[in-house]
């Protein structure tokens, strides 16, 4: 013991002179006493930590694996969240928005809905350009319950039909879909899961517009912001874009997460931001026209609208143009929207709803701003092709893709290996003026192009 004291005191105090009594030597034990128990409570707080994190990662896999999926899509699951959630996960109130019965205005929409489709059945095979293959056979699958109420042409049960949708067949790709509803009703974990993920889209919208800090994993707070109350985070939200964001109340079968200010799902929060975003490319939108190829259920029309945009045209296949024809005359003023074959309003403002082939029928620099997201990925490459030198005619300024870049996509029993940036080099006369991630989902690129207008 001696020794080592003698060891001790030569490291901390430098030889041991004459004068420096056992006293000085017991006194310099005692801080290294006290340093090495300072020490331990470092390693034990850290143990503390990583057992709790530890805790949570197992507790979201077997939360996960409840609802019967493997290993690998759990992990997924958790991944496709932008935030961490720290040691426990947030609880998330949801709903699945109970079913509306049709009113009276639903059947007359439903008329005027089934009008346009069967007009645009109608000139689609006159111009013999229906879509063909595997894809549209794989659509035909998926979707016959709502192709077969269209084919029975009746607005009342179509209006049924429609006011519920989002336990439909007709929404599988767009928002939801039957197969989605079953699963949902049937796993309440599943179910969880997807409210907390809806939870995290809403908390990006609020940190990409500015409306609260962006959260940071190297310094501050981490695994905090997941848990703020959705409240605070949609009046945050308002208060920067000027506007009430409460989405419109007529999304039946669909689930939602519940807030003060009305319900939200992931599409009302992509699609809001995609609007705000458009925004901030543009400038005031009160004098521009926007056009979007392949507009899923119509929400960014919407926002786009709300937010100031004069005019707003889409293009789609005609059985997509009636679940987006439904929810834009349900959400602005039936007169402001016009279907295929319907005279648009006076001042050419408003909401237009066309089939894919009436791009044809587009004056040159028609539109300020051409829009797809989440659809050139997974189209035949001819077809987009065909609409990227269709954009380059019809757009007098920019082109914004948001899209996913994975390779192989596997489709209808096919695989497709697009990429938008490949396909707009090989085009031409596009000049990329910004490429970034995509706010509202992991793993889809934001890249906006200048259209190349030749001189003269």
């Amino acid at each position: 013991m001696r020794q080592l004291l003698n060891k001790l005191a030569l490291r901390f105090f430098g030889p041991v002179r004459e004068g420096r009594s056992a006293a000085t030597l017991g006194r310099g034990a005692r801080e290294l006493d006290d340093l090495r128990r300072a020490k331990d409570q470092e390693i034990q707080s850290a143990w503390d930590h990583a057992h709790k994190l530890d805790a949570a990662l197992q507790h979201l896999d077997a939360f996960v694996r409840s609802g019967g999926h493997t290993a690998n899509a759990s992990w997924r699951a958790y991944e496709v969240l932008a935030h961490a959630f720290g040691e426990k996960l947030p609880s998330v109130p949801s709903v699945i928005v109970p079913d509306f019965a049709p009113t009276e205005q639903d059947v007359r929409i439903a008329g005027r809905l089934l009008n346009a489709y069967h007009r645009a059945v109608a000139e689609e095979t006159r111009r013999a350009c229906a879509p063909k293959g595997d894809c549209w056979a794989w659509i035909r699958t998926l979707q016959p319950d709502f192709l077969g109420t269209l084919e029975r042409n009746d607005p009342a049960e179509l209006a049924a039909y429609l006011c519920n949708m989002g336990r439909r067949d007709a929404t599988i790709g767009t928002d939801q879909g039957n197969l989605e509803y079953d699963k949902l009703q049937s796993d309440p974990a599943y179910r969880d899961l997807l409210a907390l993920r809806f939870k995290d889209k809403l908390l990006t919208l609020a940190e990409a517009v500015g409306a609260v800090a962006y959260e940071n994993p190297e310094q501050g707070p981490w695994g905090l912001a997941l848990h703020t109350d959705a409240d605070t985070l949609v009046s945050a939200i308002e208060r920067v874009l000027g506007l009430d964001i409460t989405p419109p109340p007529i999304d039946g079968g669909l689930l939602k997460i519940q807030t003060g200010r009305g319900l939200f799902c992931e599409r009302d929060c992509q699609a809001l931001f995609t609007a705000w975003s458009l925004r901030q490319i543009l400038g005031p939108t009160d004098g521009c026209s926007l056009c979007e190829i392949g507009a899923g259920s119509g929400r960014v029309a919407y926002w786009s609208r709300r937010l100031g945009c004069a005019s707003y045209t889409i293009f789609d296949l005609p059985h997509i143009n009636v679940i987006q024809g439904y929810y834009l005359l349900k959400a602005q003023n039936e007169d402001r929207v016009s279907l295929y074959g319907e005279p648009r309003p006076s001042d050419a403002g408003g909401t237009t709803v066309l089939p894919y082939f009436a791009m044809d029928e587009v004056p040159p620099r028609s539109f300020d701003l051409v829009l797809n997201q989440d659809s050139f990925p997974e189209i035949n490459a001819a077809i987009v092709r065909g609409y990227l030198s269709w954009i380059k005619t019809a757009s007098r300024r920019y082109f914004l893709s948001l899209n996913h870049e994975s390779k192989p996509i596997t489709i209808g029993g096919g695989s497709h290996q697009l990429s938008v940036p490949e396909l707009v080099a090989e085009t031409g006369g596009f000049h990329r003026v910004s490429r970034a991630p995509y706010w509202l989902r992991r793993g889809y690129v934001a890249e906006l192009y200048r259209v190349e207008v030749a001189a003269g």
